[in-house]
């Protein structure tokens, strides 16, 4: 359903404004990404941007809530469907490395926003910073889940979190210069890596 009162039409024409921003970003970078380039991709006026985005700063935080948003649809239900807190974070691993493969152009658009935005005027937090601490949050519960259930040693939570996102994270600049790395491949040393971090010593 449209969300915030907005129309079908109205909801179509951000997706589709989204989209061209996406491509922008993807194939020509942030320092090109401007409203106007956005706007022709687009076939419209930059008006029509201000109207349902108000900024170039509101049209990116959609880019990344929009990119968030194919993430978690691929990853949550696999993620959830896992019997033990061990199997939830092996298939964190491996669903995140598939978005990755399987939607490299979102991907890129994302880098170029994390990389080169910072911030209005270059202060305070960019448009990534509130799901970047979502998706430590949801390291952290599911963590914290399996020190309940007994999988899990004693550890700090959080820093275990940030540790993992880390390495996540630090994927898809290595794609931008090796389009050809093994996410399978790193996702089972990931695995590895991580279940050995966090089980339990007999």
């Amino acid at each position: 359903m449209p969300s915030e009162g907005r129309s079908f039409i109205e909801e179509a024409r951000r997706a589709q404004i989204i989209e061209c921003a996406i491509d922008v970003l993807a194939s020509e970078g942030y320092a090109r990404a401007s409203m106007a380039r956005i706007a022709q991709r687009a076939g419209i006026s930059t008006g029509v941007i201000s109207y349902h985005f108000g900024g170039k700063r509101q049209l990116l935080e959609a880019v990344v809530n929009s990119v968030a948003k194919v993430a978690t649809d691929l990853m949550v239900p696999r993620i959830l469907a896992q019997p033990t807190a061990t199997d939830m974070l092996r298939v964190y691993f491996e669903s995140n490395l598939d978005f990755m493969r399987l939607h490299r152009k979102p991907l890129l658009a994302l880098v170029e926003i994390v990389t080169y935005n910072r911030g209005e005027d270059d202060r305070g937090p960019g448009p990534y910073a509130e799901q970047h601490e979502t998706a430590i949050d949801d390291v952290v519960r599911l963590l914290e889940w399996g020190k309940s259930t007994g999988e899990f040693r004693d550890f700090d939570s959080r820093s275990m979190a940030i540790a993992i996102r880390g390495a996540v994270d630090a994927v898809p600049a290595r794609l931008l210069h090796d389009p050809e790395l093994d996410l399978d491949g790193l996702a089972r040393e990931f695995v590895t890596l991580f279940t050995r971090a966090t089980r339990r010593q007999p």
